[in-house]
């Protein structure tokens, strides 16, 4: 049974590896390559080595001649005949150190006893310069000329390899920064749900509350209620939006659950519940045709609801909103129409992304921009789509077309 080696005073064990340490020694042939090296040249260690202006790591190692050497451990760079290949960039072979003219003065001899050296410089393959592959022993040997092909080639194999491992460990990087944001997006719906909606509930609540005791309000107190009943609902409407926006946003469509609709009572009860608490913005309804299909109803409100709001915003205090509900032999047609200035047509092609708006006016009433994309999705989950016309004329109209087929629910 071979003793363990004595100890090297001049290695320097490090802890932990370094990731170009670990980069090579996943390489699963590289034991193979250190193997061929010993038994082409007859030197008894070969070594994978980082090299770089300052430092010298063992990346990888086959020690037969009990030089103490493990994968981490590092040298000081100006004693290795590897900072030579470093510096000049080109294989290097010693038969006999203390007696070359260029290396009986090198540390290496005199230090680590070390008489017969071959090594080629090591790139990835983008070409950056990595270290070298070397193998050496303390006896003097013959290295011929052919011996440092055999390097060259082992050295592209394993400069190779080495790109591999990086496009694999950037690849897990991904999958890792993946993981986290998903699991980002699901505590954001987590804080959403339930740290968010609590205190607004409980808000609303207590504004109901107050609107119902039985002694008189006066009307400041009164429109103030309003006005946090309204806001209340507004915000509930904007945690909503951001939960299917973060839901959408993990490659699933929004949940829907069709059941049998009539369309005209729906619109007209999502219409009475936007309405603004002073009356003065009135929605005009208008039902024609046969408004039963299966939709999910709750989907279909808040569409609604998001178009009423978006018109709301984008249109003259004065002028009225008109909703139309017209029934067609395969389809319903739900229509918002609004006056005002018009969408600027550069805009129409991505109205329905998400954080876009038409323009530029009503900032400091505006959300986050998320309506029109949650209605675009609404409309795909029941197998519809929307579509938009506006023009200085005739205004702007907002069409959401609703399939009567049954669409599947979804998840």
């Amino acid at each position: 049974m071979n003793s363990p080696p004595p100890p090297n005073p001049h290695i320097r064990n490090t802890a932990p590896l370094t990731a170009d340490v670990e980069s090579v020694g996943r390489i699963a042939a590289i034991q193979s390559v250190l193997r061929v090296l010993t038994q082409t040249t007859g030197l008894r260690l070969a070594v994978v080595a980082r090299v770089t202006e300052d430092n010298w790591t063992c990346c990888a190692v086959l020690d037969e001649m009990n030089f103490g050497l493990k994968p981490g451990d590092t040298l000081a760079i100006t004693t290795t005949f590897c900072n030579t290949v470093r510096s000049t960039l080109a294989p290097l072979r010693i038969t006999h150190a203390s007696q070359d003219p260029r290396f009986k003065d090198h540390p290496a001899p005199r230090l680590y006893g070390v008489e017969s050296y071959i090594a080629v410089p090591l790139y990835r393959r983008n070409g950056d310069y990595f270290g070298v592959l070397c193998a050496l022993d303390a006896n003097p040997i013959t290295l011929p000329e052919s011996h440092l092909e055999v390097f060259r080639h082992l050295g592209d194999l394993v400069g190779h390899q080495l790109e591999q491992e990086d496009a694999l460990k950037e690849r897990d990087a991904r999958l890792l920064t993946e993981r986290e944001a998903t699991l980002l997006r699901e505590q954001l719906i987590g804080i959403v749900s339930h740290d968010l909606r609590n205190p607004l509930n409980v808000i609303t609540l207590s504004a109901h509350r107050l609107m119902q005791r039985p002694e008189p309000l006066d009307d400041g107190v009164r429109r103030g209620l309003n006005r946090i009943l309204g806001a209340s609902d507004r915000a509930h409407r904007l945690i909503r939006d951001l939960l299917d926006f973060t839901y959408v946003r993990t490659g699933r469509p929004i949940p829907t659950h069709p059941t049998p609709v009539d369309l005209h009572a729906l619109t007209r009860q999502a219409v009475e519940e936007v309405q603004t608490p002073d009356g003065n913005r009135i929605a005009e309804v208008t039902c024609d045709g046969d408004p039963h299909g299966t939709w999910d109803p709750d989907r279909i409100t808040q569409a609604l609801t998001n178009l009423l709001t978006n018109a709301q915003q984008y249109s003259p205090p004065d002028s009225p909103i008109r909703v139309t509900v017209r029934g067609e032999p395969h389809q319903v047609i739900l229509s918002v129409s609004n006056a005002g200035e018009p969408i600027p047509i550069a805009l129409l092609p991505t109205l329905f992304e998400p954080m876009t708006r038409g323009t530029t006016a009503g900032v400091e009433r505006r959300s986050v921009g998320l309506g029109l994309f949650i209605v675009d999705q609404i409309a795909r989950a029941h197998g519809g789509q929307v579509d938009v016309a506006s023009t200085k004329e005739a205004g702007t109209t907002f069409r959401v077309h609703l399939p009567r087929t049954p669409a599947p629910p979804s998840r």
